[in-house]
């Protein structure tokens, strides 16, 4: 009996040294820090050492396996963005594992859960919102993560990480349908067939739209919209494109996404939508616009501002993209973290029909 409990007694202290042991080593690996590609000056990326973030109460620290770049973590890498000033990690759009092996994507858009907006159901609209990767919040470009657990969601290991990380972006699209509420058969316009515009085409087929114009100067982006399922494809980028698009648009289109944010997309939006009308603002890479608002008070056009998404949309997303209803795989393109300032110089400079950029952090084992 005295030998069973000393026998017992050795047992547990093997365990205790082993978790003491394991728990020197998750310190050391802290220690140690973690990869990050680490936005340092305008147009400049680094991979460096990056303290290892420590998950706070209500928190979990995910490791990552891919993340996305979004246009406003292009907007930061240009210098444009006020909200991401050097030196920090960007990335909000990322699949990973959890410690426990559950594969997860995150909603990067923290919200308080406690104001008006919150308990609204308008979680975007918190007055205290934040997101990774911008102001001090680190970013998932990196090894590592901490977010609320909260924000997580399980995705089955079937589902690629090229389509799991689409599930954030996909998610402003859901909502600005959401909002924009279109009526059955409508006619549509998008300016500007980057990502935002691309899924905005797929979602509006899916909704039924009669006829859909995507313009933009790019001609191989407008290559893409026609395989997408365009009625028209237009480039702008000459007079006379601008003439075939508004011959197309006739009396005006019911609703016209501008999905740029420059000036003169803005403005192309408002002419080429009808009297009475909806106009959709998401694109955001100019901060300040002049746009002829007298001719849109005299059609009485109506705006809308969509920006970001709730968790209702984003749950949305995430169920069209598990069923594979929306699918841009094919103009995916991944890179290795390593290669991250290359990966922003080709979305930067020359990106082609490339419409989302992966940076590979970890193969997605579990």
């Amino acid at each position: 009996m005295h030998a069973s409990r000393r026998q017992g007694r050795a047992t547990g202290m093997g365990n205790e040294v082993r978790k003491s042991s394991q728990r020197d080593c998750d310190s050391s690996m802290r220690e140690k820090g973690m990869r990050a590609l680490v936005y340092t000056a305008p147009r400049q990326v680094v991979l460096e050492d990056w303290p290892r973030p420590v998950a706070a109460a209500g928190e979990v620290e995910i490791a990552i396996a891919a993340a996305g770049i979004c246009g406003s973590d292009m907007s930061g890498f240009l210098g444009h963005s006020r909200r991401r000033i050097p030196p920090m990690v960007m990335g909000h759009e990322l699949v990973g594992r959890r410690q426990d092996g559950r594969r997860v994507v995150a909603n990067p858009l923290i919200s308080c859960g406690r104001c008006t907006a919150c308990l609204s159901g308008a979680q975007n609209l918190c007055a205290n919102w934040r997101l990774l990767g911008m102001d001090r919040v680190q970013g998932c470009y990196a090894e590592f993560v901490a977010i609320p657990e909260g924000q997580l969601y399980d995705i089955p290991e079937e589902m690629s990480d090229a389509q799991a990380v689409m599930t954030e972006p996909l998610a402003n699209i859901v909502h600005l349908f959401r909002i924009a509420a279109p009526q059955p058969f409508f006619r549509m316009g998008i300016v500007g067939g980057g990502t935002m515009g691309s899924m905005a085409l797929l979602i509006a087929l899916r909704l039924g739209v009669r006829e859909v114009l995507v313009q933009d100067v790019s001609e191989v982006r407008l290559q893409v919209a026609r395989r997408m399922g365009a009625t028209l494809a237009v480039n702008v980028s000459s007079e006379e494109g601008c003439a075939e698009a508004q011959r197309f648009a006739g009396h005006g289109l019911d609703v016209v996404l501008d999905a740029s944010g420059s000036t003169a997309a803005r403005q192309s939006a408002f002419d080429l939508c009808r009297p009475g009308g909806l106009v959709v603002l998401l694109g955001m890479s100019k901060e300040r616009s002049e746009v002829d608002f007298v001719t849109s008070i005299r059609k009485e056009h109506r705006v809308a501002m969509s920006f970001a998404y709730t968790p209702v949309d984003f749950e949305r997303s995430l169920a069209l993209l598990r069923a594979r209803e929306i699918d841009l795989t094919p103009w995916t393109v991944e890179m290795p973290l390593e290669e991250g300032q290359h990966a922003f110089d080709h979305m930067a400079d020359a990106p082609g029909d490339t419409l989302k950029m992966l940076l590979r952090v970890r193969q997605s084992h579990a």
